[in-house]
């Protein structure tokens, strides 16, 4: 099915054609059965789900680039609509800045010293332990459980099967037009295709005329439409690509941003005293055609000026198209019914450098890495004393002055993406997840990540300011920067940063670390970081050679060592 993005975006979100294709029709044909057990000849299995539904959106690559953060230049008016009716946490970490072993950890609340996945190229199953996940959970309790887009990361790491069948009651939904992200499918000034990072497009040339994203929206309003027919309590992740790169999205979404108003990031050098150990150089976007072109020298570039706008531009018009897609599938769930009675989780799985520190991409300890968006919706819960209708209106962000909401549920004390899995059962009112044991390779259910339930309720969970911390790794190949040191496989990784985040700081060490043994030697220290959040909050002058702070290092070297990042 072609589709005009006007068209797609101005409709009323619950209109979208019933046309599918055969595998679409296949896999709602098996969601019925699901749905209604006497039709496959069996009984329903399972203790009864509860009252709320779940909606887990996943985003990938979005750092907190977003109103609702206090971003002034982005237009995000449904996320922000979303984050206003929502607790918002504003200092919600990663546990690694990069796709597969950030989804694992949250998915199995488990770190990736536990699940020992610190590339794509293993399933923590069989690699590491039988650990149930998020979904399961919720499959085990009752709900139907359905995937849509990229949820687990594809391939090895969720053994090219989503983690089907233990986590979903059907196969996970994977769009058509997902094979042409990386193609040759940007039109250059030369009026040839090519496979560029920066990558406006009219839906009207691409394939299959439309993108994945646009497909994985109308597909989990498809599976809404299914299951509020049915009335079965549900789990639906739904999981965006955008702003991953290539920044392909409509070309519409660029007028929002005109390159003249584009400013540069406000720390573009590599900051004072940076170990070489924790620069990332950005392999990635250096494989594109279009920054190809620049002919940028390793590992250090720079980027000139006027690409930097383009790559900045384009992210910020791919957060705009990603919001107006997270409009169109809340706008369904008003218009369903569903408002009141789904739990609405939204996270990414890491941030992304957009020049900052002289790095364009994730893959680090910093917090723009690996801070990200964390909001969660509870019926009646955090949108107490607001209306309980039109909590979800679409609000187009290409008008010329839409709508701003400001959260007023904050919480600023240091969380952790690992926390997801007990938070969302806490608060779906499921049995509530024992603690790991240290270590915790043997036991399938049990959370690394505390709930974060209590905020819910107060001001504060029930931990004392020195315990508040959020824990982050990063593998390196080499203490200097390698064409492998962004994503090294496991065999190639000898050094390990493990870093924390405390309100007051942000403390890395980098050791070594044995991938055969998956054990780290904090006797062998390689390099050491600290920033003050206060006086430095983009992290750009590292005091860890001030002899003034040896006191503190001590401690925080002691904390992290002997801290929950381990198993």
């Amino acid at each position: 099915m072609r589709c005009e993005w006007k068209f797609c975006t101005q409709r009323d979100p619950s209109s979208v054609s019933s046309i599918m294709t055969p595998p679409t029709y296949y896999f709602s044909f098996l969601l019925l059965l699901v749905l209604e057990p006497s039709a496959a000849g069996g009984e329903e299995a399972g203790p009864a789900a509860g009252d709320k539904n779940v909606l887990l959106i996943i985003v990938d690559d979005l750092r907190t680039s977003l109103g609702c953060y206090g971003d002034d230049i982005i237009k995000s008016p449904n996320i922000d609509q979303l984050a206003s009716r929502s607790i918002l946490f504003t200092n919600a970490y990663a546990q690694q800045s990069v796709c597969a072993p950030s989804r694992v950890s949250f998915l199995t609340g488990r770190r990736p010293d536990t699940t020992r996945l610190f590339d794509f190229n293993s399933y923590w199953r069989k690699h590491a332990g039988n650990y149930s996940t998020l979904p399961q959970y919720f499959k085990e309790h009752g709900y139907v459980t359905m995937s849509v887009g990229k949820v687990f990361h594809p391939g090895i790491s969720s053994n090219h099967s989503d983690d089907y069948p233990y986590s979903w009651s059907v196969r996970p939904f994977h769009p058509s037009s997902e094979k042409y992200e990386n193609m040759k499918t940007c039109k250059g000034k030369d009026g040839e295709l090519h496979a560029n990072l920066v990558c406006p497009v009219d839906l009207s040339e691409v394939p299959e005329g439309t993108l994945p994203d646009i497909q994985s929206t109308e597909e989990a309003i498809r599976l809404l439409k299914l299951t509020k027919q049915k009335k079965s309590s549900f789990f639906l992740a739904v999981g965006y690509h955008k702003p991953h790169i290539p920044f392909r999205f409509p070309k519409e979404f660029l007028k929002l941003y005109p390159i003249e108003n584009i400013s540069l990031a406000p720390d573009p050098d590599i900051p004072r005293n940076l170990p070489l150990v924790a620069y990332n150089p950005w392999t990635d976007i250096r494989e594109r055609e279009d920054v190809q072109a620049l002919n940028i020298s390793f590992p250090y570039g720079p980027i000139p000026e006027h690409f930097q706008r383009l790559i900045r531009q384009s992210y910020f018009a791919s957060v705009s198209y990603l919001d107006s897609l997270v409009g169109q599938l809340l706008n369904t769930v008003e218009n369903l019914g569903l408002s009141n009675h789904t739990i609405i989780v939204f996270a990414s799985d890491h941030g992304w450098s957009l020049g900052e520190h002289g790095e364009w991409a994730k893959y680090s300890n910093f917090d723009v890495a690996t801070r990200v968006p964390l909001m969660f919706y509870v019926p009646g819960v955090t949108n107490r004393g607001q209306p309980q209708q039109n909590i979800f209106t679409y609000i187009d962000p290409l008008s010329p002055e839409p709508e701003r909401n400001i959260p007023e549920n904050v919480k600023e004390d240091p969380v952790e993406l690992v926390s997801l899995f007990s938070t969302i059962a806490d608060l779906a009112q499921l049995p509530s997840l024992p603690e790991c044991p240290v270590p915790s390779f043997h036991i399938e259910i049990c959370t690394e990540g505390q709930s974060l339930s209590p905020y819910l309720i107060t001001s504060k969970d029930k931990r004392g300011n020195d315990e508040i911390v959020a824990y982050s790794s990063y593998p390196r190949p080499s203490d200097t920067p390698q064409w492998n040191s962004d994503k090294p496989d496991l065999k190639d990784i000898t050094i390990m940063g493990y870093s924390m985040r405390t309100p007051d700081y942000r403390f890395t060490a980098w050791v070594e670390y044995n991938p055969i043994t998956f054990e780290a030697n904090f006797t062998d220290i390689h390099a050491q970081e600290l920033y003050f959040v206060e006086t430095d909050p983009n992290q750009d002058n590292n005091l860890f050679n001030s002899s003034i702070h040896s006191n503190l290092l001590t401690k925080l070297f002691g904390n992290l060592k002997s801290g929950r990042s381990f198993n």
